[in-house]
């Protein structure tokens, strides 16, 4: 069952919301968000699992050129 969850944003926020809403064909504001916050939920996946194997490595590795670019695209060089 979904929870409902309030959010206020700014008036210059909602006018962007709309704006995107328009241009890329969202059925409504809500759907939007609910994309928005998967997209960055899925960064965070991300990031976590990044840090989990970045810890797992031995130091060595991590050293070696090239080997640390994928942590740093996500900030953690």
């Amino acid at each position: 069952m979904a929870s409902l969850v309030h959010l206020r944003v700014d008036p210059e926020m909602r006018k962007e919301i709309q704006r995107a809403v328009k241009e890329n064909r969202f059925s409504s504001e809500s759907e939007f968000i609910r994309d928005s916050v998967r997209k960055n939920l899925e960064v965070y996946e991300k990031i976590r699992l990044l840090r989990s194997l970045k810890n797992s490595l031995p130091r060595d590795k991590m050293k070696k050129k090239g080997k640390s670019d994928l942590f740093r695209e996500f900030g953690l060089e």
